[in-house]
């Protein structure tokens, strides 16, 4: 059996000492895992290091440098009609990201503050297409450039502002209308989701 000189011991022990250093290091880096709470992907953006979108419930987790300050941005992909046309309102956010010793969990919400959003999520169980108005008969009234056709279940149609009276309308092409109302309490509270089902009874 083969020993190593006694002069070669000390070198080595501090070759071991500084690569468990190093990896203590790397390994207590700090780090902030996003993950997208909404019903819709999301374009998330860590200063100049990281770009990418996030689907529905998915994460990603980014590094820091030890003591740095950076900012996550993040912004909503919003759907699009055939036409191209953008469907919803925008939304967006931004945190300060600091670089402690520490994980940091962040979730992307549908309410910030005194400010929230709904994502009305439609099923339709008539016959023909439906157009939608929402908050109708509200001051922040939207149309929306969608169109929701016969047999769609859950479907996404953009995320608006939530207020306890908002609402969602919907008409068929002859005109009959049907209105869900006083959703500010029906959101989930992480997504803003609101699912919402018209039946061939419901339009009148």
């Amino acid at each position: 059996m083969n020993f190593l000189p006694r002069r070669f011991l000390l070198p080595v022990s501090l070759l071991v000492v500084a690569g468990a250093f190093l990896l203590w290091r790397l390994s207590a880096r700090p780090s902030v895992n996003v993950t997208n709470g909404l019903v819709l992907p999301v374009r998330v953006r860590i200063d100049a290091g990281l770009d990418t979108t996030l689907a529905p419930g998915a994460s990603v987790e980014w590094r820091l440098s030890r003591g740095s300050v950076g900012t996550m941005d993040w912004e909503l992909v919003r759907p699009r009609t055939r036409a191209g046309m953008p469907v919803g309102e925008p939304m967006s956010g931004t945190a300060l990201l600091t670089g402690e010793a520490r994980r940091r969990e962040h979730v992307i919400r549908a309410r910030r503050g005194d400010a929230a959003w709904f994502a009305p999520l439609i099923t339709n169980e008539t016959a023909a297409a439906l157009e939608l108005r929402i908050n109708a008969g509200l001051a922040g009234a939207v149309d929306c450039p969608c169109e929701v056709p016969p047999g769609a279940r859950r479907l996404p149609v953009g995320y608006y502002r939530l207020y306890r009276n908002s609402t969602v309308e919907a008409r068929n092409a002859e005109g009959r209308r049907a209105t869900f109302r006083d959703l500010g309490g029906e959101a989930d509270a992480r997504s803003g989701a609101v699912g919402l089902r018209f039946g061939p009874g419901d339009l009148r």
